[in-house]
């Protein structure tokens, strides 16, 4: 129970890593608040959480999701930002629409649900940001030019805060997972010209072979939220099967 008494809000939290992550929180005691832009009341209450619809891109629906989650549960100790979205195109095939809807989600998602839980973690001593990232963030790929954008972003938006706001007793780290086996990442192989060969490329990438697993990021989730990583502060976890070591 290494998050009892804890109140988490988890973003994109209806299925892939969100609720692989909203489920292992919840098991750990804490009080979990799912939030995501497609309804997942199902997902919440088989999770044993709880369930509020919001658009991380948009200000008041997460000043909203913060306001609620105060009112409802006393306050916010942990976040994890895991909301994104992704796409297989180059520079040259993205419009500038695609542009904007993902860095709306990837980056500026992460910027306001950090802006509004700040405030009130500090009001209550401290707390914990976690940020989905990814090994794209720390080394490029050919064909996902934005994605890997903004998941640089995020990780240098982690450094950035985490100074800001460590006199303030909040901690905030990065998870950089490789290619996990869900269903983003199946959307992703699907708008490829050639899913299958993406899919023996991914795997063929990693020092392990395989793709990852929803339940080994979730592992390192509660490792960053918890006190077990209570040294830590503007870090960036890479889980990645060795990706990034070549």
């Amino acid at each position: 129970m290494l998050l009892a008494g804890k109140t988490a809000i988890v973003t994109g939290a209806k299925r892939g890593l969100g609720l692989a992550i909203a489920e292992r929180f919840a098991k750990e005691g804490a009080t979990v608040v799912m939030s995501d832009v497609l309804d997942a009341t199902a997902e919440a209450e088989e999770a044993g959480a709880f369930y509020l619809r919001a658009d991380v891109s948009d200000e008041a629906e997460v000043r909203a999701l913060i306001a609620h989650t105060v009112a409802e549960h006393g306050g916010v100790d942990i976040l994890v930002n895991n909301a994104g979205i992704e796409f297989a195109k180059t520079i040259l095939d993205t419009t500038v629409e695609e542009w904007d809807r993902l860095m709306s989600v990837n980056m500026r998602g992460v910027f306001l649900c950090s802006k509004h839980a700040v405030p009130v973690m500090a009001a209550r001593g401290g707390g914990v940001i976690v940020n989905l990232a990814s090994e794209l963030g720390v080394v490029g790929d050919a064909g996902v030019a934005a994605y890997c954008a903004s998941k640089g972003g995020v990780i240098q938006l982690t450094k950035a805060t985490a100074i800001d706001h460590a006199k303030a007793g909040i901690r905030i780290n990065a998870l950089c997972p490789g290619p996990i086996s869900t269903e983003l990442l199946e959307d992703v192989f699907r708008s490829s010209p050639d899913p299958e060969a993406m899919r023996r490329d991914f795997e063929a990438r990693t020092l392990l072979g395989r793709l990852g697993r929803p339940d080994e990021v979730a592992s390192a989730a509660l490792f960053l939220a918890s006190d077990m990583s209570s040294n830590m502060t503007g870090a960036n976890l890479i889980l990645d099967g060795g990706w990034t070591t070549r």
